[in-house]
């Protein structure tokens, strides 16, 4: 962590300081901050801290961390992962997504075992928001992470699409749909159920700014690779992406883009300095909507969520650069994991 930051005092990207000055956070753990981080984040030009809050996350620290951030001059916001709960999957198995339609996704787990009639395929732990039991039971769950903490200058709420592999094809950013077949074990809400969700998230809370974080679909050149050969760039997965970002572009508040490059397999040659996909992919928030009948996102309005875990510093540096490029209106540096991971499970339908 010290090297990392010594290294942005050095090498971070000259921005100009405005009255709406951009946002340049890192995301942590609140365990993580104490005095000495906090004057070195600082000295770093970093203007923002976001801390992770989970069902086990200590209150007690959150206050602690938040006082040390006050006293650092460092706004602190929150981040709650919403769809990926592994305690509400467990809970309640029902509220899951679910694999149907293609199969491609076996390919990764070629010894899963076939449903019965009476049974569907769940992506293990997701439980998005875009059905009418699972918005409730996500919309309950963060009100109480919420209650009695402090009121933070903002909330990140990470995921608010689908599940990682939404049409079976396998790609971690297949994200449009929870239910791609005819078993279901819950009911399906509209396009616009993310857009609800912030909203309604915002009537019971007193958090003056709710930010949804968003990931982008797949890509032409991902169908004989990640796509596993299926159609989906041209098919159903940016058309519908567009009907679901549409109510949320046209809000007034910031919308954050989740770009872990490396996590997405998004490390690739073809993209300037392997970190050049982050800069692509703002890109791709104006002109696959509007390719789509659906509103673009301007790039100032994008808060650009960077991979700080498992890469080097020059990876962190290139990342940051590249979301400058796109016009990015903010970044966070995320220290801690961001679980995007999923696994088959068998749950009864009927």
């Amino acid at each position: 962590m010290r090297s990392f930051l010594l290294l942005l005092i050095c090498g971070l990207i000259a921005t100009s300081v405005s009255a709406a000055e951009p946002l340049r956070a890192v995301l942590l753990d609140a365990a993580q901050l104490d005095d000495v981080r906090a004057q070195t984040l600082r000295l770093a030009d970093f203007n923002a801290v976001v801390f992770v809050v989970e069902a086990d996350t200590s209150r007690r620290e959150i206050v602690r961390a938040s006082a040390t951030a006050k006293r650092h001059d460092l706004p602190c916001y929150f981040w709650i992962e919403v769809a990926r709960c592994p305690r509400l999957a467990d809970e309640r198995p029902e509220l899951m997504a679910s694999l149907q339609g293609h199969l491609e996704w076996r390919r990764f787990y070629p010894n899963s075992q076939e449903p019965r009639d009476d049974e569907v395929v769940k992506t293990y732990p997701w439980v998005p928001i875009l059905s009418r039991e699972g918005f409730d039971a996500q919309l309950a769950r963060v009100t109480k992470l919420l209650d009695g903490l402090p009121t933070p200058s903002g909330l990140f709420l990470n995921d608010l699409q689908g599940a990682p592999s939404a049409c079976g094809c396998g790609h971690p950013l297949c994200r449009w749909t929870a239910d791609y077949g005819p078993k279901r074990t819950n009911t399906k809400l509209g396009p616009d159920a993310a857009a609800q969700f912030v909203e309604q998230v915002q009537k019971k809370t007193r958090v003056p700014l709710v930010i949804p974080v968003w990931a982008t679909e797949c890509e032409a050149h991902d169908k004989p690779t990640l796509c596993a050969g299926i159609g989906c760039f041209e098919g159903l997965c940016w058309k519908e992406f567009a009907k679901q970002l549409t109510p949320l572009a046209e809000r007034p508040e910031p919308l954050a883009l989740l770009l872990p490059f490396r996590a997405f397999e998004r490390d690739l040659p073809i993209y300037p300095d392997r970190a050049g996909w982050v800069r692509e992919a703002v890109e791709l928030m104006q002109a696959q909507p509007a390719r789509h009948r659906g509103t673009p996102v301007p790039p100032e309005r994008l808060i650009a969520v960077l991979q700080g875990w498992d890469v080097t510093n020059r990876e962190v540096m290139a990342q940051i650069a590249q979301a400058q490029l796109a016009g990015a209106g903010g970044f966070i540096v995320s220290l801690v994991p961001i679980e995007q991971d999923w696994e088959p499970r068998l749950v009864r339908w009927k």
